[in-house]
């Protein structure tokens, strides 16, 4: 394998990339490890660099094989905490970790044998979400409001819990509701009795590129002064992103005696998260939704 850049490895582990003669099995490790020296680069040359590195990585697939064993032993570490898996498509891209701090500038979520993960605790956030907003849609709060309950319902506290919940008006409305949500998720005190597990794929899914083009460069510049004016020079920043309808394995668990109950709950909080919240970065531009 041939790279038109250079890149900060030892000397023995580049001339073993180099020497292989089929495709690397892992588009993570492309991704994290075998990445352009962009201290090297002009101003021209990074945009280039960083473009050729994520094809280099979209172009690779995950080693099917790999990710047949680690579902297979998912399989049997969700039976342990009494979950069932469900499967659901992306309706769209869907984009892992672009928050992340890497090389390129740009993050994405790889499992360590080298496919996309959706982690738990981002899985347990998309239903903890999903389940406030149905709780402040009974109660038809906005506003400050919200607040006020989403640090009601961490409250470990119980003394403090009944105060915080009594600034909250007709929250009896719910009292079911909150007391699912809080058995579910747990509180600053308590581990909630739902487990997430991590969202993995059915088969090696497909990567694209993808591109922003922020307008305003230098306003977007940390400590800058400038404003957002017309004649600066858009900046392409490429990213990937997992392809519309790829298929993902989801779970959700129960610690110690099976709560099976308010385990159904948590998996459809979870549910209506990913298909009216959405999963990942760019949520507001239709990235990350799912479908059943």
């Amino acid at each position: 394998m041939k790279f038109n850049y250079p890149i900060p490895v030892p000397k023995d582990a580049m001339e073993a990339l180099q020497r292989l003669d089929k495709q690397p099995a892992n588009p993570g490790l492309l991704f994290d490890r075998f990445t352009p020296d962009l201290s090297q680069a002009s101003d021209k040359e990074k945009s280039k660099w960083k473009n050729e590195a994520l094809n280099a990585v979209r172009n690779h697939s995950a080693n099917k094989e790999a990710l047949d064993h680690y579902k297979a032993r998912w399989k049997k570490m969700i039976a342990q905490a009494h979950a069932a898996s469900f499967n659901m498509k992306t309706d769209w891209r869907f984009i892992a970790g672009l928050g992340r701090k890497g090389a390129l500038e740009v993050g994405f979520t790889f499992h360590r044998y080298g496919f996309p993960i959706l982690p738990g605790s981002s899985v347990k956030g998309i239903a903890r979400a999903s389940a406030f907003y149905q709780i402040a849609e009974t109660l038809s709060l906005e506003g400050k409001m919200l607040s006020v309950l989403d640090d009601a319902l961490s409250e470990g506290d119980e003394k403090k819990y009944i105060e915080k919940m009594g600034k909250i008006p007709q929250a009896d409305k719910a009292k079911e509701l909150i007391e699912s949500f809080r058995t579910v998720f747990g509180t600053t005190d308590q581990a909630g009795g739902a487990v997430f597990f991590d969202a993995i794929p059915q088969k090696p899914p497909t990567l694209e590129l993808d591109i922003m083009n922020p307008h305003y460069p230098d306003y977007y510049k940390a400590g800058s002064k400038d404003y957002p004016t017309n004649w600066q020079s858009p900046i392409p920043v490429f990213f990937l992103a997992v392809a519309a309808n790829q298929e993902f394995c989801f779970a959700v668990g129960w610690r110690e005696h099976e709560n099976n109950s308010l385990r159904i709950e948590a998996e459809k909080w979870l549910k209506d998260g990913l298909t009216d919240l959405g999963a990942g970065a760019k949520t507001s531009a239709g990235y990350g939704y799912f479908k059943i």
